[in-house]
């Protein structure tokens, strides 16, 4: 029997860092530019990840963020259009890449996925250090 437990016991040594690095908060705060295949500006965010963007008084809020992918949803009111994205952030947590898309675009709603481009984010912010 104490040898089970000391084996169980090395079996919760060897896993617990993994399972403490998979539940970290990540902060995406700060500010961070945004480059799409036309155009560039920048989002200023909270450790959540919502925000605003200077592209047409732009808004970001985050819908879910889990094992470093990154979802939300964006409104313009400058030209009233919204819609969602999902970016991958770095291992050391300093760019993203992915997609956008139009869920609307005045009062014309568009299915998900089908008008939008990729783009690529670059933490301009110091790198916050990671909370449990």
């Amino acid at each position: 029997m104490l040898i089970y437990r000391a084996r169980l016991f090395g079996v919760l040594l060897v896993f617990a860092p993994i399972v403490v690095m998979a539940t970290q908060k990540v902060d995406l705060s700060g500010n961070w530019e945004i480059q799409e295949e036309e155009r560039s500006y920048v989002a200023t965010l909270d450790a959540d990840g919502n925000g605003t963007y200077t592209w047409q008084n732009g808004q970001i809020t985050i819908t879910s963020f889990a094992d470093g992918r990154w979802q939300g949803t964006w409104q313009q009111p400058g030209n009233d259009r919204e819609g969602g994205f999902e970016v991958h952030l770095s291992a050391d947590r300093s760019r993203a890449e992915g997609k956008w898309w139009y869920t609307r675009v005045g009062q014309q709603i568009i299915p998900a996925g089908e008008w939008g481009g990729d783009f690529t984010w670059k933490r301009l912010s110091p790198v916050p250090p990671s909370s449990p």
